[in-house]
């Protein structure tokens, strides 16, 4: 900025027109101030600057309305925070008991016994499902050779039966042609 930009007054408009909302609120003030500072006239020979007074008091009078409600907000994540750590801290120890109790539950005599037991339930279980599974299967390997078994008798029964009819056949052919 030059210096003449300096000795221009602030535009009590450009405070007005500030976003909303938070932390951007408050920044957005602050740059203001600043602002309005790096644009105010200086004293000669000093590091002084001078303001306008009802500018400055306005963006002061902003700012503390600004500031409550960004306090509010800090202390509701502090707040939500501390209940987020809280539920964790006591969802751990919930977590840690239960562990512990099984712990003590599977070191024990009857808990080790009692587990040894479930297995072999669950082994057993098994293997009877295993039995059930191998006896069907048994028992259709065990049709489809009864079934190779009565369609080989079946076809051995037609051989005979059609050489018995062949035999009788010649026979009657014998018969007739010596008694003719």
């Amino acid at each position: 900025m030059s210096y003449d930009e300096y000795d221009q007054p602030m535009n009590p408009a450009e405070i007005d027109h500030r976003p909303t909302g938070g932390s951007v609120e408050i920044l957005y003030l602050l740059d203001q101030l600043e602002e309005m500072v790096g644009i105010s006239k200086r004293v000669p020979f000093s590091h002084r600057v001078m303001v306008e007074e009802d500018d400055f008091v306005e963006l002061i009078e902003q700012l503390r309305l600004a500031i409550p409600s960004e306090v509010k907000q800090a202390q509701r994540v502090v707040r939500d925070r501390e209940r987020i750590i809280a539920e964790a801290q006591q969802e751990a120890g919930h977590i840690i008991d239960a562990a512990r109790n099984r712990a003590e539950y599977l070191v024990s005599s009857e808990g080790i016994l009692n587990e040894a037991k479930q297995r072999s339930e669950e082994i057993l279980r098994a293997t009877e499902e295993r039995r059930k599974r191998d006896m069907g299967e048994i028992d259709v390997y065990a049709m489809q050779q009864f079934n190779r078994i009565e369609q080989a008798l079946r076809e051995g029964l037609e051989v005979i039966d059609t050489a018995v009819q062949e035999a009788v056949a010649e026979l009657q052919r014998a018969r007739d042609s010596i008694g003719t």
